[in-house]
């Protein structure tokens, strides 16, 4: 993350944009199964789009990581769609 939490952050990634608090979602493998984490808090790019995590919300997320991301904890469930690469634009 950015150094300096202020009002006034210039984005790293892009150097044009401001840096602003929001909820992100993220999404993660664990073995051969896909989870999202959802209403992170991070600083988000008003230019890019670019997420900043705080070393709270990274050290969280490798926890929950660590847990193995247990079924019973979600709060809900999604269906996501899986396409084969064909190598072809259809």
């Amino acid at each position: 993350m950015p150094a300096g939490i202020g009002a006034d952050l210039t984005c790293s990634a892009c150097s044009s944009g401001r840096l602003a608090p929001d909820r992100v979602r993220s999404a993660f493998w664990d073995g051969e199964r896909l989870v999202v984490v959802e209403d992170i808090p991070a600083l988000v790019c008003n230019t890019c789009g670019e997420q900043y995590l705080d070393d709270q919300a990274a050290l969280q997320l490798d926890l929950m990581k660590g847990r193995g991301f247990p079924k019973d904890k979600a709060v809900r469930e999604i269906t996501v769609p899986v396409f084969a690469y064909s190598g072809e634009d259809t």
